[in-house]
């Protein structure tokens, strides 16, 4: 009976590792700025931590959701960054750690979502007429939908964002 157990939760993590994988993600921040570039997309930066409760949240509640999915697939390059990662990353002809990039976004919290130009400039806008280059916290799919389209239709140009959401 115990080896049943065993061979069902093996299954079962099988399973969900399957389920959590995304088609959108780029391997990694360098690629993702390669693509971006290729593309001419947009590109987010999911930044998170392995034990941020809110992160896996969102990957679970925003990120998987079919809509966000096909969103993010037709409109932007997606990555995750890791804070507290050594792997290091050419930005901008420097090398930095990911943990470096992190901070050099401004990340003080996780999750954060840094969103880029094409060419891997940061996108500045307006949430509550302060001006940001992240934006920080947890997002349910409905919300995270208007952020994606602020962004994608560059709103962000002359749209505060607290008014969308």
């Amino acid at each position: 009976m115990k080896k049943n157990n065993i061979v069902l939760i093996t299954l079962f993590s099988i399973l969900m590792l399957g389920f959590s994988c995304d088609s959108t993600r780029t391997q990694n921040f360098e690629e993702a700025l390669k693509t971006a570039k290729e593309q001419n997309k947009k590109v987010i930066v999911d930044v998170y931590t392995d034990w941020c409760v809110w992160c896996k949240k969102m990957d679970r509640d925003a990120y998987s959701n079919p809509v966000i999915k096909q969103m993010i697939s037709d409109n932007f390059v997606f990555v995750k960054l890791d804070a507290e990662s050594d792997a290091t990353f050419n930005y901008n002809g420097k090398i930095y750690k990911s943990s470096e990039i992190a901070a050099l976004f401004d990340v003080s919290g996780y999750p954060t979502m840094v969103f880029l130009r094409p060419d891997g400039t940061v996108i500045d806008f307006n949430y509550d007429t302060y001006k940001l280059n992240n934006l920080p916290g947890y997002y349910k799919a409905g919300d995270f939908k208007k952020v994606l389209e602020y962004f994608r239709d560059d709103k962000y140009k002359d749209t505060d964002l607290n008014s969308i959401l």
